[in-house]
């Protein structure tokens, strides 16, 4: 995998995570990005940790100090492995002494290809501060269409346009209803 490295707001579109669930992996120590001058930044090794600890997180409803160390051994694992990832991960969880461990097992090359396939558009999605729009905002924005749509091949640039109005439309339209109950 390429080594790109990628702001929180872009590791999440990657990701398809919310950008507030990332950030509260990072918070929390589950997930250690490179901090630069204040600002996190995701290289692909964190981006499939990420994964990995996000699905862990939503399918298991892993509390985040166990979902902590449970990264943690699979960083460790990481690191005595450096080459690509195998097809699974298993990880043995053992509760109490004299118990059977738990064994979860996670596709992680899977989880790494997906990752691959998205860092392309990681580029569309600018991590920009909020507040009044630059010049030229809407041509960049509608070049990150016309990219996305070629990535998915067959949509024309009137089909874009006419969505994007369409959403726009959609968002000012105000529709208010009253009901009565019981």
């Amino acid at each position: 995998m390429a080594n790109n490295k990628l702001k929180l707001k872009q590791a999440s579109a990657v990701l398809q995570i919310e950008p507030k669930e990332l950030q509260n992996l990072v918070q929390f120590g589950v997930v250690k990005p490179q901090l630069s001058d204040g600002t996190y930044y995701f290289d692909t090794k964190t981006l499939v940790a990420a994964k990995v600890a996000f699905r862990l997180k939503e399918y298991l409803g892993t509390r985040m100090s166990v979902l902590s160390k449970l990264m943690d051994a699979f960083l460790i694992f990481e690191s005595k492995h450096p080459s690509e990832y195998p097809q699974y991960i298993i990880f043995k969880c053992q509760v109490t002494a004299g118990e059977d461990p738990i064994k979860l097992g996670v596709p992680v090359r899977t989880l790494g290809d997906e990752i691959k396939k998205r860092m392309r558009r990681a580029s569309v999605y600018k991590d920009l501060p909020p507040g009044r729009k630059r010049r030229g905002w809407k041509k960049e924005f509608l070049q990150g269409l016309r990219e996305a749509a070629e990535d998915m091949g067959g949509i024309s640039e009137a089909e874009i346009l006419r969505e994007v109005r369409s959403y726009r439309r959609e968002r000012r339209a105000l529709e208010i209803t009253v009901a009565a109950e019981g």
